[in-house]
């Protein structure tokens, strides 16, 4: 537990915690999750278009933001970052797919080669982490060195 007082919150405080964690920090997370495979399936042949490219990187900030607002980080801005971490990371790495074919012609069916699922748990699993340890130790240098 903190040394800081706790401030005692009324159930009214808390329940509009609640709703808005809900409400923006849920939905900002389904917003973003739709916007990433509108763009995702959009430049995978086939071509499936649900949203309109620009749209759907439109819809993607705004749900971070929601996120953001959720989650009560509002004005912490580089929590951004965290959010669309593994959307970014994923695409990259999908787009960056035919390089990796280039490099590795015969597949990965080599035994040295890393297990595809354990690749696949790396790519979704490893940039939150890292991103969200990052922005926090920023924003605790931040806070211990008060801005002039």
């Amino acid at each position: 537990m903190s040394a800081a007082p706790q401030a005692k919150r009324t159930p009214l405080e808390t329940l509009w915690f609640a709703v808005r964690f809900v409400v923006f920090g849920v939905g900002g997370f389904l917003a973003v999750w739709i916007s990433w495979l509108s763009l995702l399936f959009a430049f995978d042949p086939p071509p499936e278009r649900w949203l309109n490219p620009v749209a759907a990187l439109s819809l993607g900030l705004i749900g971070a933001l929601m996120m953001l607002y959720g989650g009560g980080q509002w004005g912490r801005w580089a929590y951004v970052w965290v959010f669309l971490s593994t959307p970014i990371t994923v695409s990259l790495v999908l787009l960056g797919s035919k390089l990796l074919a280039r490099w590795f012609p015969n597949g990965g069916s080599d035994p040295d080669f890393i297990d595809p699922k354990l690749l696949g748990i790396l790519l979704f699993a490893a940039p939150m982490p890292v991103s969200y340890f990052l922005v926090k130790r920023h924003y605790a240098k931040k806070d211990a060195c008060p801005t002039q």
